[in-house]
C-alpha cells in the first residue's frame, strides 16, 4: 500500500479549509476594523471556497 501524504488525504483537505477559514476570519476582522465593505467580501468569499471544498470534491469532482 502506498504511503499518502496527510494533506492529501481527506483529513488534510478538510484540515486546509479550517485553516482558510480561520485566516478569513482575520481579514473579515480587519476589513471591518478598516471600515471597508471589499476586504469583508473576499474574507467572505474565502470562507465560502473553503466551506464548499468538501462536497464539491466528494460529490463532482471524485465521482
Amino acid at each position: 500500500m502506498e504511503k499518502k501524504s496527510f494533506f492529501k488525504t481527506k483529513e488534510g483537505g478538510l484540515t486546509i479549509a479550517f485553516i482558510v477559514i480561520m485566516i478569513a476570519f482575520v481579514i473579515i476582522m480587519a476589513g471591518v476594523n478598516m471600515s471597508s465593505d471589499l476586504v469583508c467580501l473576499i474574507g467572505f468569499l474565502l470562507i465560502v471556497a473553503a466551506m464548499l471544498y468538501s462536497p464539491v470534491r466528494v460529490y463532482i469532482l471524485k465521482k
